[in-house]
């Protein structure tokens, strides 16, 4: 059978749909930060098996969501400020380096769905939609990685920015989510100037401005890192 001839997939996994299940307690707070997650209550609450639970959870555990610990369960992620510090320092050196390759290749297309990113976060954050606020983040950051053209960059910062995204939709109230879609808009008009330069700058400015104002967080290593080239 040619590959033609296979039929779509019309319809999500039992595990998806428990994924997005769990997913969807986590934003809302009803999975605290730190809580644990013992698959056979999920498996009897969410009415599926435990080794579709155990699927959704490694799934959720790619996406930073969860954490499982060898020989002692799988937890809601809870990062302690040490840890946000460590990603931060990481994050602001790869995402600098994508922003700056990304406004080098964005054309009018590409602009266009970033804005549209834009515009949903907008929507979702005057909504107070979390779940709405954080698909609209990731589609928007996914895209500048992807316009990097680099997929050893793009999958570090995939596996990197998961756990900080899961961090800020727990801890972040209906101001905060409408003040990081002005940052985003902020950044997505210095990649439309076309100048790497240019866009790195606002990318550190309004992301470290962000972090600073929103979480009092604003690591040392960070304020000084500058446009690379």
């Amino acid at each position: 059978m040619g590959l033609g001839e296979l039929e779509q997939i019309r319809y999500k996994s039992r595990a998806e749909t428990a994924a997005q299940s769990m997913e969807k307690a986590i934003i809302s707070g009803e999975f605290q930060p730190g809580q644990r997650l013992i698959e056979q209550k999920l498996a009897s609450a969410l009415g599926t098996s435990q080794p579709t639970v155990r699927e959704a959870l490694k799934e959720l555990e790619h996406q930073g969501f969860v954490r499982r610990i060898p020989n002692k369960g799988t937890y809601v992620t809870r990062l302690e400020l040490d840890d946000i510090h460590r990603i931060l320092e990481v994050r602001m050196v790869l995402e600098l380096l994508a922003i700056e390759r990304a406004a080098l290749r964005l054309d009018s297309a590409g602009g266009g769905l970033l804005e549209e990113c834009v515009e949903k976060m907008v929507t979702a954050a005057e909504a107070d939609d979390r779940a709405g606020f954080h698909e609209a983040d990731l589609s928007f950051h996914r895209q500048i990685w992807k316009l990097a053209n680099n997929e050893y960059l793009e999958a570090a910062l995939e596996r990197l920015v998961f756990s900080l995204f899961a961090f800020v939709l727990a801890k972040q109230e209906r101001a905060d989510f409408v003040a990081a879609a002005r940052q985003h808009r902020a950044v997505l008009k210095g990649l439309l100037s076309g100048d790497s330069a240019q866009a790195g700058q606002a990318f550190l400015d309004n992301t470290l401005d962000f972090w600073r104002l929103h979480h009092g967080i604003a690591p040392e290593k960070m304020i000084h890192v500058g446009a690379s080239g």
